[in-house]
């Protein structure tokens, strides 16, 4: 059966406001470089960002993480962007976590994707998460989608 590449987040450009995103010391604001645009700042170390989809999944496809970010702090910025497959009782089966060190020249936002193995038959639930590190970074239009392998 061929993958759907469907986004499966709600809100991912946080037009809407923060729903059904949730986290700890993270705020909705402008995006400086795009009237009439929001992104999510995290600014300080421990930050969360993080949205818990229920499935199904399509077992036979990868699953693409896309997102962009945008480094407002200088060298020295750092935050993790992770895939979960978590089961019935939301507990992790595998997770799949990329650490970003987003590069400052300019203003200028930067594209990232990671390739996410395919949910194990009991992943009933996805989470997508992002924990900041250092520094100030704007998070923005994120998507989690199937994809043929």
């Amino acid at each position: 059966m061929p993958c759907s590449y469907r986004n499966l987040l709600k809100n991912s450009g946080f037009t809407r406001g923060l729903a059904p995103w949730t986290g700890s010391g993270i705020m909705r604001i402008h995006n400086p470089l795009r009237e009439g645009d929001w992104a999510v700042l995290m600014n300080s170390p421990g930050d969360i960002l993080k949205q818990i989809v229920q499935g199904p999944f399509e077992t036979g496809c990868a699953y693409y993480l896309y997102f962009r970010a945008l480094n407002l702090s200088g060298p020295g910025a750092e935050f993790f962007a992770t895939v979960a497959w978590l089961d019935a009782g939301k507990r992790i089966i595998r997770s799949t976590p990329l650490q970003i060190l987003p590069p400052r020249t300019g203003n200028k936002w930067y594209s990232y994707f990671s390739i996410v193995p395919p949910p194990p038959r009991r992943a009933a639930y996805a989470s997508v998460s992002f924990y900041h590190r250092a520094g100030a970074v704007l998070v923005d239009y994120i998507r989690l989608s199937s994809h043929d392998i």
